[in-house]
């Protein structure tokens, strides 16, 4: 993973993997590296090949653009099976949440990208680790396999909606009423699309 600022060791410690890092100095049970969240620059941007862009048909795969950000939310819901929406609390933009209502002025413009830490990439996951913890969103490039609601097709803009880890939708050629996280490039299976994601706030 090649990255955009300030290089730390943390990185080179981790999983590796954007859908897999998590980083709680709360609950760290490695106590040499219990500071080592402290030096991350929060906001940093990585570019690497999406999750599962890479085939025998393409194999340099399809770039996306992550974010060190910070998970915090007070009504801490449980984590979800795939990568899904989360909102800016506050505007550092550098913590989200995956509570709309909690997003920065409670506003579903608020949106900023799709967390990458799922419970089917890291089994172990829980709100209790997810809640405090520096990881990763997507913010641009093509998601494989995001939350998206029901009867998505190919073009709908994906916009936030009101709950936890929530999408809306905006059918294809539709007039867009809200910021959106991108466009779907499949149509929904099990939950969740293929996205061609366009939220960065730079």
């Amino acid at each position: 993973m090649a990255f955009f600022n300030v290089s730390n060791q943390l990185i080179q410690i981790d999983t590796g993997k954007v859908r897999t890092y998590l980083y709680n100095k709360s609950l760290s049970s490695i106590s040499v590296y219990s500071d080592l969240g402290e030096t991350q620059v929060l906001g940093q941007r990585y570019i690497g090949m999406g999750t599962g862009t890479v085939t025998v048909s393409n194999p340099f795969g399809a770039p996306g653009i992550y974010m060190l950000v910070k998970y915090s939310s007070t009504a801490n819901p449980a984590p979800t099976t795939a990568p899904a929406p989360v909102y800016w609390t506050d505007n550092t933009y550098t913590t989200v949440t995956g509570v709309n209502s909690e997003s920065f002025g409670g506003s579903l413009n608020f949106i900023a990208g799709y967390l990458m830490l799922n419970t089917t990439d890291l089994t172990t996951l829980t709100n209790t680790q997810l809640n405090g913890a520096l990881c990763f969103i997507q913010v641009a490039g093509r998601l494989i396999g995001g939350v998206v609601p029901g009867a998505t097709a190919i073009g709908d803009a994906i916009i936030g909606a009101s709950g936890n880890f929530t999408a809306g939708r905006i059918a294809a050629n539709s007039a867009l009423t809200n910021r959106t996280f991108g466009f779907a490039e499949t149509a929904i299976v099990s939950g969740t699309a293929n996205i061609l994601l366009n939220c960065d706030i730079i």
